[in-house]
């Protein structure tokens, strides 16, 4: 969870915190998407899915959501562990999330924060759901997956104990949503059964979205109770079963996940600041196992370390092997300065004999050689089995600095414990051995790239491999032994393809950037030449050895990647048949193409348009292109590109495009292009400056109404109010709606209720788009109207006439009531103001405390006023302030 604002509202506050920009975007696509239309039954619920790269703020944006869609209602938060769900409920109300907070897990009542009860009694359940949907009260209900059977029990009990349905919920915020996925046979899938846990809406939030593709894999030998492994020592791979395909539940099924409305992917994060930039730095061991003479270098640590197994059984710990990472990671700690670190183990007692060897290594390492190994670090470990106390104190000194105890370098090792959405001090390293799924992997990362704003870190991810005997280091085509670095490669590539694109293809010189500054790839020294041009975040790969561009790209393209040149083919097959389609390859930059919609044809030819500019384009490759009619003109492709995003707005907005001016859409700063346009569009046509016809008649194409001559807030209500009588088939009865309707953040009701009170103040123009949909003057909304614009142009009465006002107020109480104890609510009638018949009430009671409190500054006059009207502590006063102001003359 990334330190982020909340705001209850388009650009409001909650909790003091503002959201920032991409979260802003977030929540906008989730309102847009999770608001019921008129006269529109979805009988499983709204449903959309949101995915956020770690360390961006999923918490908050799911809690500003849920203020928007249901401020009053009934709100299900379902988290994947027990931690991440104490973790949620602080970041809901940190976001203002208010009302009752409901626990449903297996935590006792010590263990859960104060104020918030839990259970997973049905019966207990049902009461609170049932209680807080008849009082209309705000409830949240926060669960773990593991748990949320027992709503769904809560929902099948309440009709036979009450003989009544149960409310269903009006939002359910399933967190890390990836962890739904899977067999369907899963417990934790009733989060998507509408009728076990009806729901009005569903809102999945992930970093890591599982997409399956069925039939899923299974062991058969597990299956059947055998040893898994090798058959007969042939080296085949093991056996596996299909699953069912209709028991794979996968996150592109939008039946279940809804559709995917917002997307911010790790590149995308990374350029924008959110998160740190970051490489992989491969420490080359060897392998004690098969190369022990060449192993015996390696530092190992003496004394019996925990889980060695003098039998030499399965639990024994692999020494060699992990007193090299060790010895490999302090090296690394020292050349880059790093200060926390976390290590990533397969077992519990891997993690502690990391944790509690580590400084005899770095002992015998400074021995050696004070300068390139620290004397002595910090460290623990932590499993899932400690305390959450505990866990808690750990990480709080694993976020201290080094004046707490006079350590600079501090390593934390764990074994799945520090996994996805838990809080904890940044880390700007982590230490990863290729092993767990993908998701496991990407998360881990996480840990490391979270940043305070303005922080300007820069994470390591390391990642140890073990060389065979004969294996040489950079042998990166030849040796089976980078299978660790390909892992992470994948993983990565599987969240983010684009932060790997650029390493599956040679550079021209041996530098690359990393968003904010060039990098060396390889070895120091490696490949001295022209700096290239700092452009988007590119992953660097830093190996111990000499690896050049040329073996690096063949290694990703071939290992990771298809090979570019099938990206490059798949890109020029999709525009041959869009310029047989359509005429042209005129393609708008979010276009989406294929069988299944997933290649950005769009986007592909803009990183065209830039490789040709920077010159990194072969030559035959342009003719190509121009013989499929490519479009070359940066300056009419970024307003195509703009073009584009003002479509898709348009369309997601009801054709309108009154954006708010900080309003984004897939990244895109739509707001802030429309306002530059808006200005140029103002600009006479014979000057400079000014917004050239055919971009003006493009724009007048999606919205006639883009730049009207009123404010752009008046045309954006109207738009949503237009959208609400289209969704309404055209009948609506203007007079008789809520003044309290709302329609995707638009408070429409209040808004026509105003228009046809100020009927008058509105351009020709405007009256005839509000008569377009039925919405006439009212005369006596119109009369209201002027007696309030009348009385707010009355004189505003000074602080001295409220106050001589409220003292003749206190005089006419006293005089009737015969002491000066005012209640605080008492409200005192005055005779009629000027122009009026009615008396006016002052709040007299409050007033009179009013003073009291800010009596410091009150002057000596005010005083002896109030002392003489019978208030005691003015008269006692009184002398004191006029002494000090006689004195201050």
């Amino acid at each position: 969870m990334g330190t982020s604002g909340v705001v209850a509202g388009r650009q409001g506050r909650a909790g003091g915190i503002r959201l920032r920009p991409h979260q802003e975007e977030a929540v906008e696509a989730i309102v847009r998407a999770l608001t019921p239309r008129p006269n529109r039954v979805v009988p499983a619920g709204l449903r959309a899915t949101v995915q956020l790269a770690t360390g961006t703020g999923k918490s908050f944006v799911g809690a500003v959501a849920a203020q928007r869609l249901a401020l009053r209602g009934v709100v299900m938060v379902v988290v994947p562990t027990l931690d991440l769900l104490t973790q949620m409920r602080a970041s809901w109300v940190e976001a203002g999330r208010a009302g009752e907070a409901l626990a449903v897990c297996s935590l006792v009542q010590d263990e859960l924060p104060e104020g918030m009860p839990g259970s997973t009694n049905p019966l207990v359940i049902g009461s609170w759901i049932d209680r807080a949907a008849a009082s209309g009260r705000p409830l949240t209900l926060y669960s773990t997956y593991a748990a949320a059977g027992a709503v769904e029990d809560a929902y099948a009990a309440w009709p036979e104990r009450e003989g009544r349905e149960l409310a269903p919920l009006d939002l359910m915020v399933c967190d890390e949503a990836h962890r739904s996925s899977g067999s369907a046979e899963k417990a934790w899938t009733v989060v998507h059964d509408q009728d076990a846990i009806p729901s009005a809406r569903r809102l999945y939030m992930t970093a890591t979205p599982r997409i399956w593709m069925p039939p899923k894999r299974r062991r058969r030998d597990e299956e059947e109770g055998q040893e898994v492994g090798q058959d007969s020592g042939q080296g085949r791979r093991r056996a596996w079963q299909p699953l069912p395909e209709e028991l794979a539940v996968s996150m592109d099924d939008q039946a279940i996940y809804g559709p995917q409305v917002y997307t911010l992917g790790l590149a995308e994060s990374v350029d924008r600041g959110l998160l740190a930039p970051f490489e992989i730095v491969v420490l080359e061991l060897r392998d004690p196992e098969t190369d022990a003479e060449a192993a015996a270098g390696q530092p190992v640590p003496w004394g019996a370390g925990a889980g060695e197994a003098e039998d030499g059984s399965d639990d024994a710990v692999p020494v060699e092997r992990v007193a090299a990472m060790q010895a490999g990671l302090l090296k690394v700690a020292m050349e880059h300065r790093l200060r926390r670190t976390i290590t990533f183990h397969p077992r519990t007692l891997e993690a502690r004999f990391f944790s509690e060897t580590l400084n005899q290594t770095a002992e015998k390492l400074h021995a050696e050689d004070p300068a390139e190994f620290p004397e002595e670090v910090w460290s623990q470990w932590l499993s899932g089995e400690h305390p959450v106390d505990y866990r808690r104190g750990i990480l709080g000194d694993f976020g201290q600095s080094e004046e707490y105890d006079g350590l600079a370098y501090r390593v934390l090792a764990n074994c799945k414990v520090l996994g996805e959405g838990v809080d904890m001090p940044g880390a700007d390293s982590i230490l990863l051995q290729g092993r767990g799924s993908m998701v496991d992997i990407v998360q881990a990362i996480g840990r490391a790239l979270r940043m305070k704003p303005g922080e300007g870190k820069v994470a390591r991810i390391v990642v140890p491999v073990f060389l065979r005997k004969g294996e040489q280091p950079g042998d990166i085509m030849e040796s089976d032994s980078y299978g660790p670095l390909v892992r992470v490669l994948t993983a990565i590539r599987s969240h983010d393809a684009r932060l790997l694109e650029a390493l599956a293809v040679p550079q021209r010189s041996g530098r690359r950037t990393t968003g904010a500054r060039a990098e060396l790839v390889g070895a120091p020294g490696e490949g001295e030449g022209e700096d290239e041009p700092v452009g988007a975040f590119t992953l660097p790969v830093r190996f111990q050895s000499l690896v050049s561009q040329t073996a690096l790209a063949l290694f990703v393209s071939t290992q990771v990647f298809r090979s570019e040149s099938v990206y490059w083919k798949e890109g020029m097959q999709h525009c041959a048949k869009w310029v047989e389609e359509h005429g042209s390859l005129d393609v708008p930059y979010n276009a989406m193409v294929g069988e299944r919609g997933n290649f950005p044809l769009g986007k592909w030819l803009s990183d065209r348009r830039q490789d040709r500019a920077a010159g990194d384009m072969a030559d035959y490759r342009v003719v190509l292109l121009d013989s499929l009619g490519m479009i070359w003109s940066v300056s009419d492709a970024r307003f195509e590109a703009g073009l584009a995003w003002a479509r898709q707005w348009a369309e997601e907005h009801h054709g309108s495009l009154a954006a708010p001016a900080r309003a984004s859409i897939g990244g895109y700063a739509i707001g802030t292009w429309l306002v530059e346009l808006r200005a140029q569009a103002e600009v006479p046509a014979d000057q400079d400056g000014a917004l050239p016809a055919e971009r003006r008649a493009a724009l007048e194409a999606i919205d006639p109404w883009w730049c009207p001559a009123w404010p752009i807030v008046w045309q954006r209500s109207y738009a949503a109010a237009r959208a609400w009588w289209l969704a309404c088939e055209g009948r609506v009865d203007w007079p008789s709606l809520p003044i309290e309707t709302a329609f995707e953040g638009e408070a429409i009701g209040r808004w026509v209720r105003a228009q046809r009170g100020a009927w008058a103040q509105l351009a020709g123009e405007q009256q005839d788009l509000l008569l377009a949909l039925g919405i006439e003057e009212d005369q006596e909304l119109a009369a209201e109207a002027a007696a309030k614009a009348e009385k707010a142009a009355r004189p505003v009465k000074g602080r001295a006439d409220r106050f001589g006002q409220h003292l003749e107020a206190l005089h006419a109480f006293a005089r009737r009531e015969g002491h000066v104890r005012v209640p605080r609510q008492h409200k005192e009638a005055l005779g009629a103001a000027e122009g009026s018949e009615e008396p006016v009430l002052l709040g007299l009671g409050a007033w009179l405390s009013n003073q009291r409190s800010r009596r410091a500054k009150l002057t000596a006059e005010q005083l002896r006023l109030l002392g003489r009207a019978g208030v005691e502590w003015a008269a006692e006063l009184a002398p004191v302030r006029r002494d000090t102001e006689e004195a201050a003359r």
